[in-house]
């Protein structure tokens, strides 16, 4: 297989730099760059979801930058065609970006659709933002097990200060306990 070469590496890389150089001037990494690939995320993954393609392992790692810092979607192992009357496997992808529904053993309908994808760019933005993971009850988190009950409980992530409000109420919103209350990346991308 042979495949493009992508200058920058992944978005995972240059986040954990900026975010060590605690915010100093940065070329790579400003409020104009970050937005860029945000909404360059968005605007891909409105594409895979129009083409009825779940990603189900969205992530920082999974997206990498090219000489633009444009942003290239990777990864598509655990991607999934969505058709009618097939049922999603469950416990697909990297805990800590998973939706509630794919993870959740009270739920009896093992359906779930592009919104998982959606409640992942929510980690995304959050984590472009901050290293500083705490959840909004302020209890540690002791393994991933324990993170995904709390999350399927409802609780989430606390607010960190780095985060702008308006990049808050997106993630607030993506990342909602219901996913019909999700946005869609078309919504998204004409926010």
């Amino acid at each position: 297989i042979i495949t493009e070469f992508i200058k920058n590496g992944s978005i995972e890389n240059l986040v954990s730099e900026y975010l060590k150089s605690k915010g100093a001037k940065n070329d790579k990494m400003n409020p104009t760059i970050r937005s860029k690939i945000l909404f360059g995320i968005a605007a891909t993954m409105k594409r895979v979801h129009q083409s009825n393609i779940i990603h189900r392992d969205l992530k920082l790692e999974n997206v990498f930058l090219d000489e633009n810092l444009e942003p290239r979607i990777a990864d598509f192992r655990l991607a999934k065609v969505m058709l009618p009357d097939v049922n999603m496997t469950m416990n697909v992808g990297s805990p800590f970006y998973m939706a509630p529904e794919i993870f959740n053993p009270a739920s009896e309908d093992d359906n779930y659709d592009v919104s998982v994808d959606v409640y992942s760019y929510a980690l995304i933005i959050y984590k472009m933002f901050t290293n500083d993971i705490k959840m909004e009850d302020n209890r540690p988190i002791r393994s991933p097990q324990q993170y995904m009950l709390k999350i399927s409980r409802g609780v989430r992530l606390a607010r960190p200060p780095s985060i702008p409000e308006h990049y808050w109420k997106l993630v607030q919103r993506c990342w909602d306990q219901h996913p019909d209350n999700r946005p869609t990346y078309e919504e998204i991308t004409e926010l």
